[in-house]
């Protein structure tokens, strides 16, 4: 679900050169429908076409492209806490990790503890992705983010990219053999307010 916006060419066509599959909807601008109902911030239109395809999992990319939503193929949204750890981890496991991730105060309790448990360093910032980035380039770590899916992969771009963040989870999902589904349980998403 491209949200009619940024991506809505790009991403179907750099999946697709890549061997993908792809099923695209939010993929007609008009200059005035960027976002509007659908993509990264609405993606209920994605939980329904995941599921009636039977798609291994959905991208929601958001209007301006910055930011990635996943849905697994059980339907259930994946966010960008639960995309960073799976990031994290795929990424440690490789040994690509460079020191530890950053999340913001609004990081979900769930990610923190997963950090811990896999003995990988986090830090708070404020709300924001400069905050994020700020922190990162002061640790001179690679890997940050927010729940909103804005995520930083600071060796690969110097700013949020939902294609760059995508392919990340793409990868990790490849090389581990496992399901959205399954990698995302790595995580207890805890309620928050």
């Amino acid at each position: 679900d491209c949200a009619n916006g940024a991506c809505y060419k790009a991403a179907p066509k750099l999946l697709r050169d890549l061997g993908a599959k792809v099923q695209s909807i939010g993929v007609k601008p008009n200059g005035f429908n960027i976002n509007e109902n659908s993509g990264s911030t609405c993606p209920m239109d994605l939980v329904s076409e995941v599921l009636r395809t039977e798609a291994d999992f959905g991208l929601a990319f958001d209007g301006d492209g910055d930011r990635i939503i996943m849905v697994d193929e059980c339907g259930e949204i994946v966010d960008g806490d639960e995309l960073l750890l799976i990031i994290a981890l795929s990424r440690k496991l490789s040994g690509r990790l460079v020191g530890g991730v950053v999340g913001t105060q609004m990081s979900n309790l769930g990610l923190e503890e997963a950090l811990r448990t896999s003995e990988i360093p986090f830090i708070r910032a404020p709300v924001g992705d400069r905050y994020v980035l700020a922190e990162l380039l002061r640790n001179q770590w690679e890997l940050g983010g927010e729940s909103s899916g804005h995520i930083l992969c600071l060796d690969l771009t110097s700013t949020g990219d939902g294609v760059v963040s995508a392919l990340q989870v793409i990868l990790a999902i490849s090389s581990s053999g496992k399901s959205l589904h399954i990698l995302k349980e790595a995580m207890i998403n805890y309620p928050q307010h």
